[in-house]
């Protein structure tokens, strides 16, 4: 059954009951206050409780006020103010315009007209229904004059020192809490409770609280709790724990610890989309959840971003990749992402923003500096959404190549937990768009690592160099540099609904996505005759984004024609091969670093083979002349293998013989030849220098 989480009922969930309070006429005169300095208020004043003591003989049931703030001690001998406006001060102060009056303020925070709102007395709890918890949202009067404030109270019995008869006791716990249901994951475990409460600022919230929260002494619940605005008792820390675990809600309702999709639903922060939403929260231990804010328009957003980025295929591009992350598990599809490359001030960081703005505000947008670890950490905030990264000169190098591959794996790094038994691991899938000046490859070169085909493939270089940077049409404006500040103002105006109006449709569509991208992916612009397997890796996830940008036009969102999606992701398939070169990279990769140890070493650690006796420090090998005049290198097992460092060195071998740098096997597969040098015979590799140059084209 669906939860209303603004249903202002005061059920009792677990003999908790909270009480509702009618308004009713005044019916007597003010019983007397609880007078400062007395024993009785004392010990409210240190404990935040009070004895239900028996009222004494003529105190009436009912009040005729309501004390905004709490007991007050009465005033002798002070005339009641009439609301006229208040005049001067004490040195004579003229009059401030427009400023509203002591006595009108005053009667604004009494009630809107200024009137007083009488309660109800009713009955002090039993002795023999104590202990319990209630709640009283608007507070309480009892029958025994006794007023209640707002908020979750216990109701217990004393036990006196040296005997006695029990007494009954009254504690202020809390500000109106409510309990109104046990949430658990899919799995059974990630118990919690889902709160509603009232804040100071007189607001109510809910918050799905993990009940992990409560271990210890509960300090991490408590923070939790004051930061989002609710009243605790600072001696009543125990007795707060004790409320939220004294008996487990009837109502049940499923969590989900992560942004994304849920069986059918998909889950935001503060919503969750979908034909099964009510049946689903999102449950986090932190509060904070800003990335996914909304303001402005769809209208406004679709009229001032998504109108410009016609006729600028990169900037679209963009835009159609923020719609790409939810389409990665309806297409069973990796993560992976874009890199814009290009100088500074070309609009990048722009289009970045423009694509941010489809799921949030100026918040959304992460950063490039961090470890790797804490990249998990954002990317598991993003699942099933955009992850977008500025600037990657501002990581460090030496972590780069990590992060490419965990961002694009989808799981964190395996921990062990404090007995050594694997903990479980962070996964996510997002889908990622990266900005910075240099390339993947560039930015792991500096911190001294070479770039691996995988990682090459997970984050997609795309030049951003059009007509003016990102852009080729102004659209009206003078300059790029003009585009570009009106994309951002437009990105801070309108941001997060283009997002959910995509998830409203998405979430009600049964079709079979991945036969729809199997269908982009088989058009010429992403299926050429002459693809390896890297290329076609690429192109389909261009042809992800394709399919991402086509489904939010067909929704009515973004407002461009049919087919304009398609031919942006071509052009930028066609920018990333270009800036890549064609072929296999791994291969590519091996053939330019087998040439450039022959550059740097041909003539200082080889030696002609008829040369005999001459010495060669660090010997590599030998050379001979060729058939065409040119140099055919023999090295030895040892030269090789160093010349090939960092690549498996059979599947090395199989590239050089595929690129015609070696000769084939024998019948036994092996590829080092025998050659007697200085009258002795050596096997060694036979290398020809020409034949390397092919890595250019992925020959």
């Amino acid at each position: 059954m669906p939860i209303d989480l603004n249903d202002a009922a005061t059920g009792d969930l677990f003999s908790c009951d909270v009480l509702d309070v009618p308004d009713v006429p005044a019916t007597g005169p003010k019983p007397a206050p609880i007078q400062g300095g007395t024993p009785e208020r004392n010990e409210r004043a240190s404990n935040g409780s009070l004895k239900n003591e028996p009222r004494t003989e003529g105190t009436p049931a009912a009040v005729t006020s309501t004390c905004l703030f709490g007991d007050v001690l009465d005033v002798p001998d002070v005339e009641a103010s009439t609301g006229a406006g208040f005049h001067g001060t004490a040195r004579e102060t003229a009059d401030v315009p427009g400023v509203p009056a002591l006595g009108d303020l005053l009667a604004r925070a009494s009630g809107a007209d200024g009137s007083e709102h009488p309660q109800a007395a009713i009955p002090a709890v039993p002795d023999d229904e104590r202990p319990c918890f209630r709640v009283y949202d608007a507070g309480a009067l009892l029958d025994t004059g006794r007023k209640l404030r707002p908020g979750v109270w216990h109701h217990g019995m004393s036990t006196p020192r040296g005997g006695g008869d029990p007494a009954p006791v009254d504690t202020w716990v809390c500000g109106p809490l409510h309990i109104e249901a046990q949430t658990f994951d899919g799995t059974g475990n990630n118990f919690g409770r889902l709160l509603r409460f009232k804040n100071t600022a007189g607001r109510w919230r809910t918050w799905a609280m993990p009940m992990e929260l409560l271990r210890g002494d509960g300090s991490d619940l408590r923070g939790e709790l004051l930061a989002m605005g609710l009243e605790i008792d600072p001696a009543a820390r125990n007795t707060l724990a004790r409320y939220l675990q004294e008996r487990a809600p009837f109502k049940r309702i499923r969590c989900a610890l992560q942004v994304g999709w849920c069986d059918s639903v998909f889950v935001l922060p503060d919503a969750v989309i979908g034909p099964d939403a009510a049946g689903v929260i999102f449950q986090s231990g932190e509060r904070g959840h800003e990335e996914h804010g909304q303001a402005g328009t769809l209208d406004g957003w679709r009229a001032e971003i998504a109108a410009r980025a016609v006729g600028n295929p990169l900037f679209l591009l963009a835009l159609s990749a923020a719609f790409a992350g939810p389409l990665l598990k309806r297409t069973n599809t990796e993560g992976g992402g874009l890199h814009f490359v290009g100088d500074s001030s070309t609009g990048k960081t722009t289009i970045l923003e423009a694509a941010c703005s489809v799921w949030g505000g100026p918040g959304y947008r992460r950063s490039w500096r961090a470890t790797a670890n804490g990249m998990e950490g954002a990317a598991a905030l993003f699942n099933d959404c955009l992850l977008a990264l500025d600037e990657i000169s501002e990581c460090d190098p030496r972590e780069v190549g990590a992060i490419v591959y965990s961002l694009g794996n989808g799981r964190g790094k395996q921990r062990a937990s404090r007995t050594g038994a694997a903990r479980s691991v962070t996964r996510w899938a997002a889908f990622i768009v990266s900005t910075g000046e240099r390339t993947i490859g560039t930015t792991m070169a500096e911190g001294g690592h070479r770039t691996k085909a995988g990682q090459a493939v997970r984050l997609l270089d795309i030049p951003a160099s059009r007509r003016y940077g990102c852009f080729d049409e102004l659209h009206g404006m003078a300059t790029g540099t003009a585009l570009s500040d009106a994309i951002k103002r437009a990105a801070a105006t309108h941001h997060g609904r283009a997002g959910r109006a995509f998830l409203e449709r998405l979430t009600h569509d049964g079709r079979d996505f991945a036969a729809l991208l199997e269908r982009i992916k088989a058009l010429p612009s992403f299926n050429g005759t002459d693809f390896e397997g890297q290329d076609k890796r690429a192109a389909g996830r261009f042809a992800l984004l394709a399919l991402a940008g086509e489904v939010a036009t067909e929704y009515g969102i973004t407002g461009w024609t049919e087919g304009a999606a398609i031919e942006a992701a071509a052009v930028g398939f066609k920018s990333w091969r270009s800036m890549r070169g064609g072929g296999n990279d791994e291969r590519r990769q091996i053939l330019d670093k087998l040439a450039a140890f022959l550059e740097r070493h041909g003539d200082s650690r080889f030696s002609d083979w008829t040369a005999d006796g001459s010495m060669v420090r660090d010997r590599a090998g030998w050379w001979k002349p060729d058939d065409q005049g040119g140099r055919l290198y023999l090295f030895t097992a040892d030269g090789l293998r160093e010349a090939l460092k960092g690549f498996d060195f059979n599947r090395a071998l199989d590239v050089l013989e595929q690129a015609g740098a070696i000769p084939k096997a024998n019948a036994r597969g092996e590829r080092a030849k025998p050659e007697t040098i200085g009258g002795r015979k050596v096997r060694v590799y036979q290398v020809r220098a020409d034949a390397l140059q092919g890595g250019d084209d992925g020959a």
